[in-house]
């Protein structure tokens, strides 16, 4: 049988418009239908896989067709040729694992990166460097496994309190009662943030040319405002200290 251009193009658009088992038995079928050596004739006009036809072939003459597994194909995963990587990943990482703080779900927060845990896998459970996977591999198989690399936000305690109320008001009756009693006088104490004392800008401005320090490294001194103020007389009093101010010398005041 004579392979003309019209029944190359044939063939080659069929063959291409095919898939799987019926693809094969229809390259099989032509080369039956050419005869012989028509197995070389198409590998070499057609380009068709000698391999692909002997498996047609066979399909066309038992009658029974070849399940394809796409799904086995490529490369095996990281478990098969380490099979106790998994277990040691969750081994190291529960020792370093917190679950949501609000108790809303299941999902377990660490604090390992992936490159730490691979420094891990070698340290502790003596894996061979060479033989681990990449960084990214062990990141993958940390999420697979529900570890996730997350800034988990603590508990925020609660501003109000159902005894808020109740101790606010209790405040008031305190003042009042000290507003009215003449033998007692209420102060009210408050530091501020520290200040450094050196040739620093401070962002401020002038007229002089004055060059001052790029950052507050090593002050000449350092200072601590604080200050008194009196609420019956509206009388309020400044200080500085060079000592560290406490809530001990905060009550001397």
């Amino acid at each position: 049988m004579e392979l003309t251009e019209e029944l190359k193009e044939l063939f080659t658009r069929t063959a291409k418009a095919l898939s799987g088992s019926a693809r094969r038995i229809f390259m099989a079928d032509v080369v039956e239908k050419i005869g012989w050596g028509g197995q070389r004739q198409v590998a070499e006009e057609l380009e068709w896989n000698r391999g692909t036809i002997q498996k047609g072939q066979h399909e066309l003459q038992s009658g029974f067709s070849w399940i394809d597994n796409f799904s086995a194909r490529g490369r095996k995963s990281v478990e098969a040729n380490l099979p106790n990587l998994l277990e040691d990943i969750r081994s190291i990482a529960d020792f370093q694992s917190q679950t949501d703080a609000t108790f809303k779900m299941t999902q377990l927060y660490t604090r390992l990166t992936a490159a730490e845990m691979r420094k891990q896998l070698v340290s502790q459970k003596n894996y061979a460097e060479d033989k681990l996977p990449t960084e990214e591999t062990i990141r993958m198989k940390m999420n697979a496994l529900k570890y996730r690399l997350h800034l988990v936000q603590k508990s925020r305690p609660l501003k109000k309190i159902p005894e808020t109320d109740a101790i606010f008001n209790q405040l008031d009756l305190l003042h009042s009662a000290s507003r009215k009693d003449s033998s007692v006088l209420r102060i009210s104490t408050d530091a501020k943030a520290i200040l450094l004392l050196g040739p620093f800008s401070r962002r401020g401005q002038t007229r002089v040319q004055i060059r001052a320090m790029d950052h507050d490294f090593r002050p000449d001194r350092t200072l601590t405002p604080w200050g008194i103020f009196i609420p019956e007389y509206n009388e309020l009093y400044l200080y500085f200290t060079a000592s560290k101010v406490t809530q001990t010398l905060s009550q001397i005041a």
